[in-house]
């Protein structure tokens, strides 16, 4: 054999066998044809309703733009609001030691309910020595006034009795005043709320030992200023809690602030530096609840919690022409 057939037969040799380390580079993917769209038979049921139900699509977004639109601009809306009423807080005034509590947290009260009671004892010795101190005083002015005309006393006598009297008569009325003080009462129908007295604790005059919340809420609605220009007295609103997601609460614009919120802060802002940024103001709006639109929910409106009030701007009913 040749030496040149001996290479060739090499040269197949080495084509063809694989070698340890070595692959055959991998055969390149058959291309993705894709398929071709289908079009829907021309009296097929797609086609047939393809084009009606895009324009019922068209006219129902028309429709909700629409009414978006008349909403914005007959609607004022603000989240920036909250429940509110009336909070009275109940404190003494004397100084005393409290001697029987007897409401709790979250109790209905009614107006003169006996919400705590202090010791009247110091009071009701003061009583006893006013009240000696205008015996003998008024004594003293039964036995001078008939010598006045004997000349046994003078007039200036008898005046001066008669103003002893008179402070004598006011110490006794100031010491039954403070026995009555011993006993505190609700100062109107509604619920304790904040209690912060126990028996046995020494209360000063004017400490807070606890709130009555009355029941009758209403909605304080921080609106922008300038969504108050179509904004009238008397206006309908609607009214959602966000403890009731549920219920939508009717009712109605009540009135005014007589000044922006900003100026009832601590520290007003000052704009005659000369560094002036104008920023737009809120009004605080007070909406009354439909008294028919809470029934069943005075329970669960709390002072406190975050509304959403939406405003209808038409034309307010005539009440003092405004």
């Amino acid at each position: 054999m040749s030496n040149s057939t001996l290479q060739d037969d090499d040269i197949v040799t080495n084509k063809t066998t694989s070698r340890p380390g070595l692959t055959a580079p991998a055969a390149a993917p058959a291309p993705v044809v894709p398929l071709p769209e289908v079009e829907p038979a021309r009296g097929s049921l797609v086609h047939r309703f393809k084009k009606p139900a895009l324009i019922v699509a068209a006219v129902i977004a028309a429709i909700a733009i629409a009414f978006y639109t008349y909403d914005a601009l007959t609607h004022e809306e603000t989240d920036d609001a909250y429940v509110t009423g009336h909070l009275h807080d109940v404190s003494p005034r004397i100084s005393e030691v409290v001697t029987d509590v007897l409401v709790d947290d979250n109790q209905l009260v009614h107006q003169g309910d006996v919400l705590v009671k202090l010791d009247p004892s110091d009071y009701i010795a003061l009583a006893l020595a006013a009240k000696a101190n205008l015996t003998k005083a008024e004594a003293d002015l039964k036995r001078e006034e008939p010598l006045v005309q004997l000349h046994a006393y003078s007039q200036q006598d008898v005046d001066a009795a008669k103003s002893t009297r008179d402070v004598d008569l006011a110490q006794l009325k100031l010491a039954e005043l403070q026995i009555d003080y011993a006993t505190i009462r609700a100062p109107s129908d509604g619920y304790i709320g904040r209690k912060n007295v126990e028996v046995g604790n020494r209360v000063s005059s004017g400490q807070t030992l606890l709130v009555v919340v009355e029941p009758n809420m209403w909605v304080v609605g921080n609106f922008k200023e300038t969504q108050l220009a179509h904004m009238r007295i008397g206006q309908p609103a609607t009214i959602t809690i966000d403890s009731i997601p549920d219920k939508v609460f009717i009712g109605h614009v009540d009135s005014f602030s007589p000044a922006t919120g900003n100026e009832f802060a601590l520290l007003p802002a000052d704009n005659s530096t000369g560094n002036f940024t104008k920023i737009v103001q809120r009004i605080p709006v007070k909406i009354v609840f439909d008294p028919n639109s809470t029934k069943g929910y005075e329970t669960r409106i709390r002072a406190g919690e975050s509304a959403v009030v939406k405003v209808a701007l038409t034309a307010p009913p005539k009440t003092d022409g405004k």
